[in-house]
């Protein structure tokens, strides 16, 4: 699985267009629930790899800090 967030800003001025971003921001920083997209993966029984699409290293390593904890979070409430 792949995820990547894309900051406030950029997501307002490109909404509705097709743009090719090939990235945003670290994930966290933008409008992307993390926590909510974990909490969907985990019902549905994902448990495969959870890839980030950045574009520097700084990025990949806020991103990691960021979804990892809410990773190991327990199943969501039902």
């Amino acid at each position: 699985m792949h995820t990547k967030d894309i900051a406030v800003k950029q997501a307002k001025a490109e909404r509705g267009k097709l743009t090719g971003t090939p990235f945003g921001c670290s994930c966290g920083d933008g409008v992307i629930d993390g926590r909510k997209v974990i909490a969907i993966l985990r019902s549905a029984n994902y448990q495969d790899t959870l890839g980030v699409g950045c574009g520097t290293e700084e990025q990949a390593e806020r991103s990691i800090t960021h979804l990892r904890p809410r990773s190991r979070e327990g199943p969501p409430a039902r």
